[in-house]
């Protein structure tokens, strides 16, 4: 088995600036409601700190968060024996707003395997995901 990485990703466009964006993005007490069922911290949303989610149709995960730089990008890493998922959350300047991007890197002698199986539906769900976070984020904006 190769130890080569793999990664999948999912993106959105936004009209809400990447602050705002952040903020939701950043709360996982604001994710629940169309796409995401449970969203979770152990305390601030910050390195070290462990996150939880699940989307609908999907499983409970839990990772650690390895970088967060405001309004930017944060990152949180899930380990399983012979799997490291990094899991990366992108706020990009796009036209006249942002770009929301969720990508997984995979990594492990079990990387292959996991990229063969879950790319589709990772795919899938981070477009969504994205999406959801976008409008939540737009739901924020002054009318």
């Amino acid at each position: 088995m190769s130890n080569k990485l793999r990664s999948v990703e999912g993106s959105s466009p936004c009209s809400a600036p990447a602050e705002t964006v952040w903020a939701v993005w950043t709360d996982p007490s604001a994710w629940p409601g169309e796409v995401i069922e449970m969203g979770s911290v152990n305390g601030d949303f910050a390195v070290g700190s462990r996150v939880g989610v699940k989307v609908k149709g999907g499983v409970k995960t839990y990772s650690t968060l390895t970088r967060v730089e405001r309004p930017s990008i944060w990152t949180s890493v899930t380990k399983f024996p012979g799997l490291t998922l990094t899991y990366e959350h992108t706020i990009e300047p796009h036209e006249a707003g942002t770009l929301l991007t969720e990508r997984v890197i995979m990594g492990g002698a079990f990387a292959g395997v996991a990229h063969l199986a879950l790319r589709r539906n990772l795919r899938e769900t981070f477009t969504a995901v994205t999406g959801y976070i976008g409008q939540l984020a737009e739901s924020r904006l002054p009318r």
